[in-house]
């Protein structure tokens, strides 16, 4: 029987256990790491579910402030309220049993008195994007995270982006000039497809789906 309760600092070991299992399976193999992030409880929903006193389904959502993340730049009204997944996983051996659904069901019960709006970043994970979907979920948007060469020898950090009507980003860097893409960690975080063609030597491109779903019926 698989249950479904708050995370605890125990649990750790199983936890990590859980989410690399599960994302050696997906496209987030690169994510995998033997830390859990340090957010204060009071900045998350934590839950796992068990099965015989093991992690088998985990989900975390951080509250985001305007530090973090910009509502406008989503289509959103400014002061939104924002909230976003930060992990799904389940164990290889419990999926496809509804854990995940469940786990995520019982998130959006407990961020409904907190409102606003919750993220979902996710890549081209054909379960994960259905799931997604299903639960009501919206896209928001698509870009592309290329591993590639540039022909040019300063490219710029990608600092802030903004939601077009196309469902994908216009990207800007630090000095709010709109640039075709832009450096994101070792790979080119590219807002809209038609520029991949400007980057060489690509080796991987990962599209990056992100959507939104409301959290309240209030306005």
């Amino acid at each position: 029987m698989v249950s479904i309760q708050d995370y605890t600092p125990d649990l750790k070991e199983s936890w990590l256990r859980c989410r690399a299992l599960a994302y050696m399976h997906s496209s987030f193999t690169d994510e995998i790491t033997d830390q859990r992030d340090d957010i204060p409880t009071n900045r998350r929903i934590s839950l796992v579910a068990m099965s015989d006193k093991q992690v088998v389904g985990l989900v975390d959502a951080v509250y985001l402030d305007a530090t973090q993340a910009n509502p406008e730049s989503y289509g959103f009204n400014a002061g939104t309220v924002l909230t976003t997944l930060d992990a799904v996983a389940t164990h290889p051996d419990y999926q496809h049993r509804g854990i995940a659904r469940d786990l995520i069901d019982e998130v959006i019960r407990r961020l409904q008195p907190r409102g606003g709006e919750l993220l979902i970043y996710t890549l081209d994970d054909v379960p994960a994007n259905s799931l997604y979907r299903s639960l009501g979920a919206k896209l928001c948007y698509q870009a592309s995270i290329v591993t590639a060469h540039s022909r040019h020898n300063q490219v710029p950090l990608w600092t802030d982006f903004k939601v077009n009507p196309e469902h994908e980003v216009d990207v800007y860097d630090t000095e709010g000039n709109q640039v075709d893409y832009a450096i994101d960690s070792e790979t080119y975080y590219v807002g809209q497809k038609r520029h991949i063609a400007q980057l060489d030597n690509i080796t991987k491109i990962a599209t990056e789906h992100v959507y939104t779903l409301k959290l309240s019926d209030e306005d």
